[in-house]
């Protein structure tokens, strides 16, 4: 008996046959086609056993043999559930042989004698034949099941059971069959740690599968399926997955692994081992693909579901806030103006009282700042209340320069087609920047806007032609009730933007002008293209 290790793409023959020579002969010839390799056996318990152990694409078998001649043999393949084919290779050309042999399942039949050269070329070409329709018929039928197992991928995945119940549903069905083995999904939170494992066949593993993972370990197969732009990965274990804790579960097959993917976020990988002939096959490709897309399309409207009912709790409970603020707002303003008419009566007092004066004026000042007060709640309460949207910040600008007075001073933009994703308040916070200047830059005669993009952001840049901020004040100025008034436009401008992934921060140079930078993440902007949208992935087209 003879073994050799199958080379990739070869046709790998078993041949039976109780004469050395022949088969050594046989093997000489099969295997100078550089497309053949030959496993002897002399035999047919030996060849039996080898069916067993290895796979095969034909058997060659000699009819007369001790023990167990050809049909016999033949017979017992079948009865075991091979269906490969079965060249029967003789001396013997009895005519009812040959009919026993195909009435048995014999693919071929071919008889030994005459000139070597014609006959071992004859027998190249029945078992490139042979060989060739079986591994088509097997294709079709593992595919076919793999298409069977997407139809019924996708009815799972669309039912109304939670996303946990789906995705381990989704392993036993896709390992069901013939089609895959092994199958494991592993899904990531955003910071790169492991979520949730799904799998079927690696129960024995899993354990310390999953500690290998949550220590931060990934597998050669998931580092090439989370590089690689949405293709599937291609391994053969024994080369490539050596230190994984899985090789073992893998040896003798090949692994297609592939990152889930959809709408730019990336939630995992899934992962399948299957045979080797088929996992270079492009149609193979191509199928696994679709699931691998199918459940990545699951998984992202899932995502969208939970932070849906998340803002739909959370807006609910800002709209509650919001009427209970406002009736608390409407409450103290009854109650300031009491307190303004007291205020205006204690003022008579004073010009005939002297003494008192002094305390009525701060009493003033106290009563102006809570008004100050209640109409920045106002203003600030409304951020978040209504959903965000793409506002164009040239369509802002002018419309600020539109409807607010600044007297002479000049308001530039370049900011061209950029658009933010933000809240509808965000003009407002644009309003109190340029406020800010004419307030504290005192010579400004100019504010100029723009925008500008670095590699992981866009920057919307507002500076003035003002006094400038000192720098030892660049981070005073945004702290709460710092500044010539009550420094809570600043304070809450750097709030409200933070709510939003924007930071803000003073840049300018001291005696030369102010100069603000809000920094918007990568999805949050976008530039308009004509008619056409540069949209980031994740984020919705329309307002």
């Amino acid at each position: 008996m003879t073994i050799q290790k199958r080379k990739n793409g070869n046709i790998r023959v078993l041949h039976l046959d109780d004469e050395p020579v022949i088969l050594d002969i046989t093997r000489m010839y099969l295997e100078r086609t550089g497309k053949i390799q030959v496993d002897t056996a002399s035999e047919a318990h030996e060849a039996l056993a080898l069916l067993e152990t290895c796979r095969y694409d034909a058997i060659i078998s000699d009819y007369e043999m001790p023990v167990m001649d050809g049909i016999e043999f033949l017979k017992k393949v079948r009865e075991s559930g091979f269906d490969l084919p079965f060249i029967l290779f003789t001396g013997r050309g009895r005519e009812e042989v040959v009919i026993h042999a195909f009435n048995n399942g014999a693919t071929f039949y071919l008889q030994k004698g005459g000139d070597p050269g014609s006959q071992y070329t004859e027998l190249v070409k029945k078992v490139t034949l042979s060989a060739s329709q079986f591994r088509t018929r097997q294709k079709i039928r593992h595919l076919y099941q793999i298409f069977q197992a997407l139809r019924e991928v996708s009815g799972t995945l669309h039912g109304e059971e939670e996303i946990d119940w789906k995705l381990q549903r989704v392993c036993k069905i896709i390992s069901s069959g013939q089609g895959y083995q092994n199958v494991r999904i592993v899904l990531f939170d955003r910071d790169g740690g492991v979520r949730s494992i799904y799998q079927t066949g690696l129960d024995d593993r899993m354990k310390e599968f999953t500690a290998f993972l949550k220590a931060g370990n990934r597998t050669s197969c998931t580092r090439l399926a989370l590089e690689l732009n949405r293709e599937p990965v291609i391994c053969e274990p024994s080369h490539t997955c050596v230190s994984c804790p899985l090789y073992s579960d893998h040896q003798g097959q090949y692994a297609l692994t592939m990152r889930l993917e959809y709408a730019g976020t990336v939630y995992g990988i899934i992962s399948v081992t299957l045979l080797s002939d088929f996992a270079h096959d492009p149609d193979e490709q191509t199928m696994f693909t679709e699931l691998a897309n199918e459940i990545a399309y699951a998984i992202h409207h899932y995502t969208l579901e939970e932070e849906q009912t998340a803002m739909e709790t959370l807006m609910g409970t800002s709209r509650k806030l919001h009427i209970i603020n406002s009736i608390t707002r409407h409450d103290i303003r009854n109650q300031l103006t009491v307190q303004m008419n007291l205020y205006e009566l204690l003022l008579e007092y004073g010009e005939v009282y002297p003494d008192i004066r002094s305390y009525v004026i701060s009493l003033g000042s106290s009563i102006n700042s809570i008004m100050e007060h209640l109409v920045f709640s106002e203003i600030y309460q409304k951020i978040g209340i209504q959903r965000p949207r793409w506002l164009s910040i040239g369509a802002l600008i002018d419309g600020i320069t539109c409807s607010h007075e600044f007297g002479n001073l000049s308001i530039l933009h370049s900011t061209g087609t950029v658009e933010v994703y933000t809240d509808v308040m965000f003009g407002k916070i644009i309003t109190n920047l340029i406020e800010n200047a004419v307030m504290h830059g005192k010579r400004v005669k100019t504010v100029q806007i723009s925008f500008y993009e670095q590699i992981n952001q866009g920057v919307i840049v507002i500076e003035d032609d003002g006094i400038g901020v000192p720098d030892e004040l660049k981070e005073k100025i945004f702290e709460k009730g710092f500044g010539n008034n009550t420094g809570l436009g600043l304070y809450y401008t750097r709030e409200i933007l933070g709510i939003t992934g924007m930071e803000i921060v003073e840049t300018g140079k001291n005696l030369e002008g102010a100069r603000f930078e809000i920094r918007v993440p990568k999805k949050g902007y976008r530039l308009r293209k004509g008619s056409e949208i540069a949209v980031p992935e994740g984020l919705p087209v329309t307002e």
